[in-house]
């Protein structure tokens, strides 16, 4: 143990001061005397005694930091977007200080959750499955940040279909969603063509254009943020040429006007009565029927044909005879049956989705029968397959709806708010 000698002083009239161990002194009061040379052994006898005593002792004096400094200062992170992610909270205090972080929202993992002087503390989201932002707090040491999270994305398309003529022409899609989503417009099919911009951000709308129709009706679909609109095109007009007309003196009647035939094939026949020296013609347009004799003939005769089978749905042709509309039809082979007959939705919207299930060959197509049901995915199919279909919000009570497919019904029971 040192001790420093410039704190042992002694003089007449004075108070020495013995320090030690740098932490602990003691001080002597010693009486007045005239005697310089006892004064000063007193003060040496007494300076070695202080020395004995503190030689096994040591005394340290520590304080702890100063509350009104470990003050914590926190810098906000950046709004967490939707999917979930991290961001970053930035802690300020002073080195000594420490500190402990704790999050008030389930959604919210914070590491480190504690620590000491300045640090960033790494904060972790999970992904936002609501309709809305949401918001929590952290809190160290009694300062607390809010924390925001975005709310997912959600595309809402009017109308969600429309119907087109046959001729060309445009139309327009109206695409509402909040200002921060993105997204992008497609159209499945070459007939149907987007202007620009097919692209942006919130609220907006896309503007299409449509090519004429000289065959059936057909439908599209644009694609904008992941949700579709359907465009059905009315059927272009076909005006078949009208059968020559018959000499003026001259009148026909065909028997009978219609014939049936089985889905595996057959023969038929058809009577034409007409007066003798009357020519007629029998004209067929459907390659599954032939005309096997009397394609033409003068006065009375018969048109004997043959039909081929049928490996898809019901058909139908009209062959023209002596200027007579003589109708086959052909029965079709095909059973169709769905893999369920109602569908059970929930209020909130979603996708569902019916399994189609007939034999190779046979074709179906599948229509929706409520606004608030939209077929998704392609309305017509051959041989077994799925329909997928979207089941719109329900912000009322309790309503019921139906899809049309394969001739077969699909009822659909939505819950209410």
């Amino acid at each position: 143990m040192l001790v420093d000698t410039r704190a042992v002083r002694a003089s007449e009239g004075s108070t020495p001061r013995f320090s030690y161990g740098a932490r602990v002194t003691h001080t002597v009061e010693i009486a007045r005397t005239p005697y310089r040379g006892a004064y000063a052994l007193i003060v040496c006898l007494l300076a070695v005694a202080v020395l004995a005593a503190g030689c096994d002792t040591s005394s340290t004096t520590t304080a702890g930091p100063d509350p009104l400094k470990c003050q914590v200062s926190l810098a906000a992170p950046s709004m967490i977007d939707a999917g979930g992610g991290t961001g970053t909270l930035a802690v300020t205090t002073n080195p000594e200080c420490a500190w402990t972080a704790t999050s008030g929202a389930p959604w919210i993992s914070l590491s480190p959750s504690s620590g000491q002087g300045s640090a960033s503390v790494e904060l972790r989201a999970t992904p936002n499955d609501g309709n809305a932002q949401r918001d929590g707090n952290v809190n160290v040491n009694g300062a607390q940040v809010r924390v925001s999270q975005r709310a997912p994305c959600r595309f809402d398309l009017t109308p969600a279909t429309q119907s087109v003529t046959s001729g060309s022409g445009s139309g327009r899609v109206t695409v509402s969603t909040s200002s921060e989503c993105a997204w992008t417009a497609t159209s499945d099919v070459t007939w149907i063509s987007l202007a620009a911009p097919v692209s942006g951000s919130g609220n907006g709308a896309v503007i299409f254009t449509v090519q004429p129709n000289n065959g059936n009706e057909r439908s599209g679909n644009l694609v904008i943020g992941g949700q579709r609109s359907i465009v059905t095109q009315a059927a272009g007009v076909q005006v078949p040429p009208p059968p020559p007309p018959p000499p003026p003196s001259c009148t026909f009647a065909i028997s009978p006007a219609s014939q049936s035939i089985a889905a595996a094939g057959g023969t038929g026949s058809v009577a034409v009565s007409t007066l003798q020296g009357c020519t007629w013609t029998a004209v067929n347009s459907a390659s599954w029927v032939t005309v096997t004799a009397g394609s033409s003939g003068t006065g009375n005769g018969s048109v004997a044909f043959t039909v081929s089978a049928n490996t898809g749905a019901v058909r139908t042709t009209s062959l023209t005879i002596a200027g007579r509309a003589f109708t086959v039809t052909q029965a079709s082979p095909c059973v169709y049956a769905l893999s369920k007959t109602e569908e059970n939705a929930r209020a909130n919207e979603g996708s569902a989705s019916v399994g189609v299930l007939t034999t190779s060959g046979c074709p179906w197509t599948a229509t929706s029968n409520s606004s608030w049901l939209i077929i998704q995915s392609l309305s017509t199919g051959v041989g077994s397959g799925q329909v997928t279909y979207y089941i719109g919000a329900n912000s009322g009570g309790t309503r019921t709806g139906s899809l049309t497919v394969a001739g077969q019904l699909l009822r659909v029971v939505q819950d209410g708010q």
